[in-house]
């Protein structure tokens, strides 16, 4: 009697134990995937955008300045956040330089990015809504020491010869 008792309860628990793999199963298989790292629904496109933002991270973390120049459009153009004021804007060119006055500065980076939103606006352009951390040591003349920064930001993009490039942002 007592074996035919502990059957029953092992098929009942087995059964329970299966009934609710079984709806594990069903209901992880309903939930969206997402772009890795974020919250963001997935589409191949999407995940295409964030690689690049992170490979554009990896490259500014290395200071790896021939890397971000091949990311960057020569279409590019940067208001300096001032819209009213022209004063501070720059294009590809304007960024090169910065690029080289950083090179000779810079002496370590760390990077962090969190990708908010990715908004594909058309086939060709993209727009990466980001939260960075930054800490940079720099020298200026013998004295080095860190700074941080930590802000929001816009990174857009455009589908140049078939691969995502930067046309502001940075």
């Amino acid at each position: 009697m007592l074996s035919q008792l502990d059957k029953g309860f092992t098929e009942g628990k087995m059964m329970r134990l299966f009934l609710i793999s079984m709806l594990f199963v069903i209901s992880t298989a309903c939930n969206p995937a997402y772009v890795t790292g974020t919250k963001i629904q997935y589409t191949p496109q999407k995940q295409a955008i964030a690689d690049f933002i992170e490979k554009y991270r990896v490259a500014v973390e290395n200071r790896n300045l021939d890397l971000l120049k091949t990311m960057v459009s020569e279409s590019y153009y940067e208001n300096g956040s001032t819209t009213n004021d022209p004063k501070d804007d720059y294009d590809y060119q304007g960024l090169l330089k910065v690029f080289n006055e950083l090179g000779q500065q810079i002496r370590a980076v760390k990077y962090e990015i969190k990708i908010e939103k990715i908004e594909i606006l058309d086939d060709n352009l993209a727009a990466v809504d980001v939260n960075y951390n930054g800490q940079y040591l720099f020298a200026v003349k013998e004295q080095e020491r860190w700074a941080t920064q930590a802000d929001k930001n816009r990174i857009t993009l455009k589908k140049e010869d078939g691969k995502w490039m930067i046309v502001s942002g940075l």
